[in-house]
C-alpha cells in the first residue's frame, strides 16, 4: 500500500535509479500535493515582488501572534531527555540527507538566482569542510544521544508528518511544475528557522546536551539565509522567471507543512513516553 515512507524510499533510489519512480507514485505524489494546496488556499493573489514580500511579512506576523505555541513551550520547558530523543528522531531523514536534493534546482533557476543559492548551499555543506557540514552537526547529536546514524534506521518508525516535510522537498526540486514553488517555501523556512529553533537549542542547554550545534548553527546562519532567499526571489523577478503568486503559494505549503511535523513530531514524542509510562 503506498504511503509516505514508500514515498521517501523512492525519492531517495531516484537520486540514483530514475527507473524507480512508476507512474503509481507520481499519482500518489501528486494527490497528496493537490490535497495539501487545497488546505492552505489563499485569496491573496500577489501580483509583484513587492506583494509577495508585503503577504509574506503579514503571513509571518499572523503566525507569531496567532500560532499555537503550546509544542514550542513543552519542548523548551518540560521535554526529557528521553522525549527529547524521539523528536530528534522524528526529523532524522532530514537532518541525515539535508539539502541534497537542492542540487537539482539549480538548472531551473536564472544564473543571477543561482548565486545566492549556490551561497546557501556552501554554507549547508560546512564551506566544504565535511567536519562543520550541517549533516555532520546532526550526527554528532545522535552519537550524543546514543541513536544510530543512518536514515534507514529512522525509516521504521517515522511518522507520516515527518516524512511529509521531507517529501515536500523532493517534489518541490524535481518535479514541481515551477521553481517559483520550491523559492517561496525555502525563503519561508530559512526565514523562520532562527526563532522556531530556540526552543531546540534552548532544550539542549536544559538537558546538558553539548552537541547543541546544529541547532544554534541554523539559527546563526539561517538568518543570512533567509536574506540570500530573498535575493533570488528578486533575481528571478528581474528575469522575468518568477511567479508570484505560485512563490507565495509554496510559503504556504511549506508552512502548513513544516508546523504540522513539528507539533506531530512533539505529540509522538509525548505519547510514545505515556505509552511507555503505562506499560511499566
Amino acid at each position: 500500500m503506498l504511503n509516505q515512507k514508500l514515498l521517501f524510499q523512492r525519492n531517495r533510489k531516484n537520486i540514483f535509479s530514475p527507473s524507480a519512480w512508476t507512474d503509481e507514485i507520481d499519482t500518489f505524489e501528486q494527490a497528496w500535493i493537490e490535497c495539501r494546496k487545497a488546505e492552505c488556499e489563499s485569496p491573496i493573489r500577489p501580483k509583484s515582488y513587492q506583494e509577495l514580500y508585503d503577504a509574506f511579512r503579514t503571513r509571518l506576523d499572523i503566525e507569531r501572534t496567532e500560532y499555537d505555541k503550546t509544542s514550542s513551550v513543552y519542548v523548551e520547558n518540560t521535554m526529557p531527555l528521553h522525549e527529547f530523543k524521539v523528536l530528534v528522531g522524528e526529523f532524522a531523514l532530514d537532518g541525515l540527507t539535508e539539502a541534497q536534493v537542492f542540487y537539482n534546482i539549480f538548472p531551473k533557476l536564472p544564473l543571477a538566482a543561482q548565486m545566492p543559492m549556490l551561497r546557501i548551499m556552501v554554507d549547508e555543506f560546512g564551506s566544504g569542510n565535511p567536519n562543520y557540514a550541517h549533516t555532520t552537526l546532526y550526527i554528532n547529536l545522535l552519537h550524543e544521544l546514543g541513536m544510530p546514524d543512518t536514515y534507514e534506521d529512522y525509516l521504521a518508525t517515522v511518522s507520516d508528518s515527518s516524512l511529509e516535510f521531507v517529501n515536500l522537498f523532493y517534489w518541490l526540486c524535481i518535479r514541481a511544475n515551477d521553481p517559483s514553488w520550491f523559492v517561496g517555501a525555502l525563503t519561508y523556512l530559512e526565514t523562520i528557522i532562527p526563532d522556531a529553533f530556540d526552543c531546540f537549542a534552548k532544550a539542549c542547554g536544559r538537558l546538558n546536551i553539548s552537541s547543541h550545534a546544529y541547532y544554534t548553527e541554523h539559527q546563526h546562519i539561517d538568518f543570512y539565509h533567509a536574506q540570500d532567499s530573498l535575493r533570488i526571489l528578486k533575481e528571478m523577478d528581474a528575469a522575468q522567471a518568477l511567479n508570484h503568486d505560485v512563490a507565495f503559494k509554496g510559503m504556504l505549503l511549506a508552512s502548513l507543512i513544516t508546523n504540522r511535523a513539528f507539533d506531530g513530531a512533539v505529540k509522538v514524542a509525548r505519547m510514545k513516553s505515556q505509552t511507555k509510562e503505562a506499560l511499566s
